[in-house]
């Protein structure tokens, strides 16, 4: 044994003398003052990750023990939130693939108040200050292959005069967390009132900002779940005091539901009854005021078209969140079944009703089919198989040119992506993806943590058995400077050179060239994309781009909601500045 590998004996001491001054420093008693400043930390802290604000007569009684101020640990939230909000700013600024930012608008529903004069009472702690607010969200796949949502601005909607109040807020988080670069899509609500002409001046200031080109085809997506709202609201209009009536003769209770799902189900509950002649055998109903035959008909057609709707929705949101890749089918068996029922219209008003919704359903295909299809081609459950068949279904004569539009597309982007030197994404030796949850961000966000220690203990371990073995060769192998990389031209066409190679051996017809799948429904195509990154270093780039683009802003049963989302309670009765600390807040927990 050399002498090297043992400690001397005043080393020993040394580090003893040490470790009992450390001892001793964190054995200090903490002053009270730093007691205070730690309670007041815990607290805020507790207030961020439960959306809670304590009432002042919690903070009364609690005050012998909690010697300070609601101000107090007003100002402790802001100031947790501004240390989270540099850790979320420097990530996103770093952070390596395309971004997806949303808008959505939620109001506070002061119907029960209206109701129940009580309410006011028991459920809030002080005055309503707003009462409709803006929320813009960033979506994205991290380095794990994990979907994920940050709030990046929740405040009270303002009257702005220049332009229109999406572009205002979009322009405002893009300059906040400078991530002008990284931008590539907006997902917008489904509805007529906004246009595109905005957009498309706010796609030109994002590429001049951030001195990059952004991809038109993917720039503006709409909100599938908005479609969906909107289409059963055009089959339910003027059908309100329809719905009251039936309400009163069944019995559902004080108040209706406003998710357009549930309204379906108990219209349809109504229908059954109807059919099997309850309200005209039953003494019962009699005595009731009961719909005429025509309103039978409005009901009938309700439950018909948005039964067709809730079908594909609920394979859509009740099973978790979905990705881009699975609405192309499921869009395209809801655009048949739509058809198959105006073939079979039985009635002006039904064939109508069935005319309008498939109008606006086919405004949103053609706006989507690219993304959609790009999508799916990406799924390798179906590759191009699937949008071929769909294809070759159609009749329509420019229906077969869109497979071949889809697949030159896919190859463009991928040269695109092997000309810009974008690096390839590689596989995470500790990233685990148990879930791919996109609204529980706090235990994704566990794993998370365990997956970085795990990777960066193997990477340690990795460069140390590297420094063992090549120590000695390592002085031979230094490399000689090379000139030919300074020599700008020549660099430009090994790029050239390279894209061409790979579009003519490219990913792209590897991956189409192998069998799909066998199907399975419970499938996850961001899972199999990162076990196979490594296979397709640049394809598996492109599939988390696209595959982290939302294409509904909710999920689960807010996505029924049938006229305006509703926002936490808690929010309306606390300040601007607060709100938006504790909506944002939540989510960067973990950074």
């Amino acid at each position: 044994m050399e002498d090297g590998d043992l400690a001397s004996g005043s080393d020993v001491k040394e580090k003893q003398k040490s470790d009992n001054e450390q001892i001793v420093v964190d054995s200090r008693i903490p002053t009270q003052a730093e007691k205070e400043q730690k309670y007041k930390r815990s607290i805020a802290g507790w207030l961020i990750r439960t959306a809670r604000v304590p009432p002042h007569s919690f903070m009364q009684r609690m005050g012998p023990l909690l010697p300070f101020a609601v101000s107090q640990l007003e100002r402790e939230v802001l100031k947790i939130h501004q240390e989270r909000k540099d850790k979320a700013k420097k990530f996103l600024k770093c952070f390596d693939g395309k971004l997806t930012i949303s808008y959505d608008r939620v109001a506070y529903d002061d119907e029960w108040e209206a109701y129940d004069e009580e309410w006011d009472c028991s459920s809030r702690d002080g005055p309503v200050l707003h009462k409709s607010f803006v929320c813009i969200s960033v979506h994205f796949v991290d380095h794990n292959w994990k979907v994920r949502k940050w709030i990046l601005g929740y405040s009270p909607i303002e009257f702005v005069r220049e332009e229109k109040v999406e572009v205002y807020r979009f322009r405002n988080v893009i300059l906040d967390y400078e991530i002008e670069d990284k931008v590539s899509t907006i997902l917008v609500p489904s509805y007529g009132g906004i246009g595109h002409k905005p957009f498309g001046a706010l796609r030109k200031w994002i590429e001049k900002r951030g001195k990059n080109q952004i991809d038109s085809c993917l720039f503006r997506i709409y909100c599938c779940s908005d479609l969906f709202r909107l289409m059963a609201g055009d089959v339910f209009d003027n059908m309100d005091l329809l719905l009251e009536d039936i309400r009163v003769l069944v019995g559902w209770g004080k108040m209706s539901s406003t998710n357009w799902n549930v309204t379906l189900c108990s219209l349809q509950e109504a229908l059954d009854m109807e059919d099997k002649k309850v309200f005209a055998e039953d003494a019962y109903y009699q005595e009731q005021d009961q719909p005429s035959d025509e309103d039978w008909i409005m009901i009938r057609t309700f439950c018909k078209l948005a039964g067709c709707i809730y079908k594909v929705a609920k394979e859509l949101f009740e099973g978790g969140y979905s990705t881009s890749n699975v609405y192309f089918h499921l869009l395209a068996e809801l655009k048949v079944m739509l058809n198959q029922e105006l073939m079979s219209a039985d009635t002006d008003y039904f064939r109508c009703k069935a005319k309008e919704i498939l109008e606006r359903f086919d405004m949103y295909w053609n706006d989507m089919f690219l993304v959609l299809a790009t999508a799916s081609v990406l799924d390798p459950r179906f590759k191009m198989k699937y949008l071929e068949f769909y294809c070759s279904k159609n009749q329509v004569c420019d229906e077969p040119s869109k497979a071949e539009t889809v697949l030159d597309y896919l190859h463009n982007l991928y040269a695109h992506y092997a000309a810009s030197g974008i690096p390839p994404q590689t596989k995470s030796p500790g990233a685990t993806f148990d879930s791919l949850s996109y609204t529980s961000e706090e235990e994704d966000e566990e794993e998370e943590d365990e997956d970085d220690k795990e990777e960066a203990e193997e990477e340690g371990d990795k460069e140390c058995v590297e420094e063992e073995e090549g120590g000695e060769d390592k002085d031979k192998e230094e490399k000689k400077p090379d000139a030919y990389e300074d020599f700008v031209l020549f660099q430009e066409y090994l790029k050239f050179e390279e894209s061409s190679r790979e579009f003519d051996e490219s990913e792209v017809d590897s991956y189409l060239k192998e069998p799909v799948l066998e199907w399975d429904k419970d499938f996850k195509a961001l899972e199999w994309w990162r076990e196979e990154s490594q296979k397709y270093p640049i394809l598996s780039r492109i599939a988390r781009d696209i595959l982290s683009i939302p294409i509904s802003r909710a999920t689960s049963y807010v996505a029924y909601v049938a006229d305006k989302r509703e926002c936490p309670e808690f929010v309306v009765t606390m300040k601007a500045k607060l709100v938006n600390a504790m909506m944002c807040s939540k989510r960067w927990s973990r950074l």
